[in-house]
């Protein structure tokens, strides 16, 4: 469609002068926190402590730029959610996380979401498989088939604009109904915004109802996991951003976190 972005994040932000978004920033805070109270609210939950030095995520200059939360399944079968921030809303770049992992014992997709200003409005939903799509056609129709119209509408929809990456590993990682936008705000909010609820409230129901996974299969599934978690994060195009905000050692040690090697035993 015409209009849609095929570029590196951090080459959009740079080709833009700098704006103050701090109004939309906490705007779209405010939905990551929708989501959030979606998925606290039904999955039984603890928080894990073992980052909570830098819960609030310093600069290089000792500003607070950022927020990190982490927490893990208690009674339920998430293994891994992260829920975070880095940004300076009053240049006009943020990044908004929401991203939860399961274990093992159920093999329902994952949840990836993220928001952020570049100064324009990204957005990213997705069920991130837990096998291969192409040879796994009974995986995605039992938990990707039923939000496949949704995301089809929102194709179809001439205000929605895609974030297309550039970098072909990220692009490998979208399922068929990732949502993956960049738009402005008034187009978002009456468009996607919705859209990004209704995935995030589907996927709970997934996960409420998945059945156990025997427990030969958990394994192969774990190791897989643990493999997609780590290279998503670690090969992120948009690392460059937060090297150049927070330094290098500091992104690196989110990245850790991010991929859960820091945790609590």
């Amino acid at each position: 469609m015409s209009g849609d972005t095929v570029q590196h994040l951090a080459d959009v932000l740079d080709a833009r002068p700098p704006v103050d978004n701090a109004e939309l920033f906490y705007y779209l805070l405010n939905v990551r926190e929708q989501a959030w109270d979606i998925i606290q609210s039904s999955l039984s939950l603890r928080e894990d402590m073992a980052c909570q030095d830098i819960q609030h995520i310093p600069d290089l200059q000792g500003a607070i730029v950022g927020n990190m939360h982490t927490y893990t399944g208690h009674k339920s079968p998430v293994d891994w959610i992260v829920r975070s921030w880095i940004g300076k809303p009053e240049t006009g770049f943020t990044n908004i996380h929401l991203t939860c992992w399961l274990r093992d014992e159920i093999d329902a997709p994952h949840l990836g979401m993220a928001l952020g200003t570049a100064p324009d409005v990204f957005c990213y939903v997705d069920y991130l498989p837990r096998y291969d799509p192409a040879i796994s056609p009974e995986h995605l129709e039992q938990y990707h088939e039923q939000m496949n119209e949704t995301w089809i509408t929102l194709r179809r929809h001439p205000a929605y604009k895609s974030f297309n990456p550039v970098h072909l590993y990220t692009r490998s990682t979208l399922s068929p109904i990732a949502v993956c936008g960049l738009l402005p705000f008034a187009d978002f909010q009456v468009v996607v915004e919705p859209v990004m609820l209704a995935y995030v409230r589907h996927w709970v129901q997934i996960v409420q109802n998945a059945q156990p996974l025997p427990p030969e299969k958990r394994a192969g599934l774990k190791a897989r996991d643990e493999l997609l978690r780590r290279t998503i994060v670690e090969k992120d195009p948009a690392n460059i951003l937060a090297d150049r905000m927070l330094g290098v050692p500091m992104r690196q040690r989110l990245v850790r976190i991010l991929h859960a090697a820091e945790r609590e035993q």
